[in-house]
């Protein structure tokens, strides 16, 4: 299945465009903002290639996607473009949610800039301690702005990232960074003088690679220019509304926010250092010993801005150390899970993910093996307290995020390299041996056989000449014909119909019954073929309420072409006064492009109806 194949799968699945009010990605993960989570197939989207697992924190609904989360979101977000749903029709979040759904807008976007900045700080460091490179020379030098810059300049990456999250004017939003960072406002405050505007003195603060000033500014800014854009006539919106939401925010920031938000920077930043110094063993222990759990919730990018605020407050970072020593106890325990295990399918499964784990994805060995086993989930928070507990004791630090031990080493060449090392070791070395001295229940050979085959029959991409027989016998009728607006609009779908001259329905090909009704009018079918075709007994019968109607099937049998799927009464239907023209629709006709529609007057009960391409 394609990437864009996928997103318009997952898009359908999760009930529609109209149903997302935002959509974003962090590394693994397309996280969706939704109105109504009662309408979303989670089953069917759990069935399709590439999908990891989902996960659901109040309105935030996740589908995790591994490493190629990046290009499905490419094709994903055009199509819920501009027409995403109305936040004010979602229902409220929690506190819990919006947290998170605000520290994942913010800081996802701008984190392959971090990523990026910090991983070249790393690679100078070994290049300088390694005497590749001279810490006097130009090129030195020259990355060295290069690696700082992002950090730097952090305060323009959060005030785009904040002003999309808020709805506001980005460009605006950069120019409130500006003022904070313009050089003549840095010498003004350096020089020793007081400053006023209106008689209230400046306070002096440095907000290069600063944090919290900028979001609290451009979120307050959010308000204010919605405010200014209702008040100001329409006329003259264009000039007044964003010169007095920088005149106006330009002032509130350099006088309050900005001081005001360096000041709980400083405080939360110093508190979390003196926690971490005098408890680092109790603290290393209980996050690594977590992350996976954190990562199942979906809530572990939520210590994101705890990790770029220190990174801009002491150019080094904490938490990182014991990320990647649950990282490398993830990886020791799948691998040991890779060697242990006789399934070869699920042999090679594993040795992916204990690679991907090893490089810093973890979803593919957390869904696909700990959790799966349960119980080399164990072994995984076990080493990954213990290793932990060894970079808190030791007080392991990073000059910027990284995610695996392997990509992270740059990164950690810093006076505790050493025991940056021999944490994930012993995280690694001891899931590795709880898994092999405990062991687990292996998937068996035909189970796992089963589970592939039920995915692929599930998910399979509409590929090549489908062939689609005819499911009842009887006179054929166009679809622009049916006496339905629905129907004969192809508002569902294209196909055709059939007037019937028996009470039978048969399967037109090999799948799973995927849609059925209380009232047994209708009936849909998926093909291992990927074609998804809704077989509807009748126009308007569903005021039957079931009167004449028997399925011989229930929702999730999986049926051979031909098998009866269900049986109706045509004289009842018809003394009814219901018209009994069954329309054959392909509800994805979207995915083929070109269906060709028998010429013949009558068929037969499995004669070919419909070819699609």
């Amino acid at each position: 299945m394609t990437n864009k194949e996928l997103a318009v799968k997952i898009l359908e699945l999760v009930g529609g465009k109209d149903n997302i009010t935002a959509v974003t990605h962090c590394i693994t993960r397309l996280r969706m903002t939704i109105k109504d989570s009662g309408i979303i197939k989670e089953d069917e989207i759990k069935k399709l290639p590439d999908v990891m697992g989902v996960n659901q924190v109040e309105s935030q609904y996740q589908v995790i996607l591994g490493p190629k989360v990046a290009d499905v979101f490419f094709e994903f977000e055009p199509l819920v473009g501009k027409a995403k749903g109305n936040d004010e029709q979602a229902e409220k979040k929690g506190i819990g949610a919006m947290i998170i759904d605000t520290f994942t807008g913010i800081f996802t976007p701008i984190l392959p800039a971090i990523i990026g900045a910090g991983l070249l700080k790393g690679v100078l460091l070994f290049l300088m301690f390694s005497n590749v490179v001279s810490a006097e020379s130009d090129l030195y030098r020259v990355l060295s702005i290069f690696s700082d810059a992002a950090y730097y300049f952090l305060p323009f990456l959060l005030a785009a990232s904040t002003a999309t999250h808020f709805k506001c004017n980005r460009y605006i939003a950069m120019v409130i960074a500006g003022i904070l960072l313009h050089p003549d406002l840095i010498t003004m405050l350096g020089d020793g003088t007081v400053h006023r505007i209106f008689g209230i003195p400046i306070t002096s603060a440095s907000y290069g690679s600063s944090v919290l000033p900028i979001i609290l500014s451009i979120v307050l800014m959010s308000y204010v220019e919605k405010f200014f854009a209702k008040v100001v006539p329409n006329i003259l919106r264009t000039i007044l509304v964003p010169l007095l939401t920088i005149i106006v925010m330009g002032i509130v920031t350099i006088l309050l926010i900005g001081p005001a938000g360096t000041i709980i920077s400083n405080a939360l930043a110093s508190n979390f250092l003196n926690f971490y110094v005098n408890y680092g063993v109790i603290a290393g222990a209980l996050f690594a010993g977590f992350i996976p759990l954190m990562v199942m919730l979906g809530i572990h990018n939520g210590f994101t801005p705890v990790m770029v605020q220190s990174l801009a407050t002491y150019g080094v970072e904490y938490l990182m150390g014991l990320n990647v020593a649950s990282n490398s106890a993830q990886a020791g325990a799948t691998f040991a899970v890779f060697l242990k295990t006789k399934n070869k399918d699920f042999k090679s499964m594993a040795g992916t993910a204990a690679l991907n784990a090893i490089l810093g994805i973890t979803e593919p060995a957390l869904y696909g093996v700990t959790m799966k086993l349960k119980r080399p989930l164990v072994g995984v928070c076990i080493g990954g307290a213990i290793g932990g507990a060894i970079a808190g004791f030791f007080h392991v630090t990073a000059t910027g995020i990284a995610t695996g031990p392997i990509i992270g080493i740059p990164l950690f060449i810093t006076d505790t390299f050493i025991y940056f090392v021999i944490s994930c070791a012993v995280a690694f070395v001891i899931a590795f041996a709880f898994v092999i001295i405990t062991g687990f229940e292996d998937v068996k050979e035909e189970e796992y056989e089963e589970e592939i085959g039920d995915l692929t029959a599930t998910a399979a991409v509409p590929a090549g000449e489908t062939e689609i027989s005819s499911p009842m016998t009887g006179t054929v009728v166009k679809m622009e014909d049916v006496k339905d607006n629905v129907f004969a609009s192809k508002m569902m779908g294209d196909g055709i119909a059939v007037l019937p001259s028996e009470g039978k329905v048969f399967a037109p090909f090999d799948g799973e019954i995927n849609v059925t009704f209380p009232t047994g009018h209708a009936v849909g079918i998926h093909g291992k073929n990927g074609c998804d075709v809704l077989i509807h007994v009748g126009i308007d019968t569903v005021k039957l309420e079931g009167k004449g109607f028997q399925y011989h099937i229930q929702n999730g049998d999986k049926v051979k072409k031909g098998d009866l799927l269900l049986e109706f009464d045509i004289p009842l239907i018809k003394e009814a006064g219901y018209d009994v023209t069954m329309p054959v629709i392909i509800v994805n006709t979207d995915s083929y492009k070109e269906i060709t529609k028998t010429e013949a007057q009558t068929v037969q009960n499995g004669d070919d109806l419909l070819t699609v391409k």
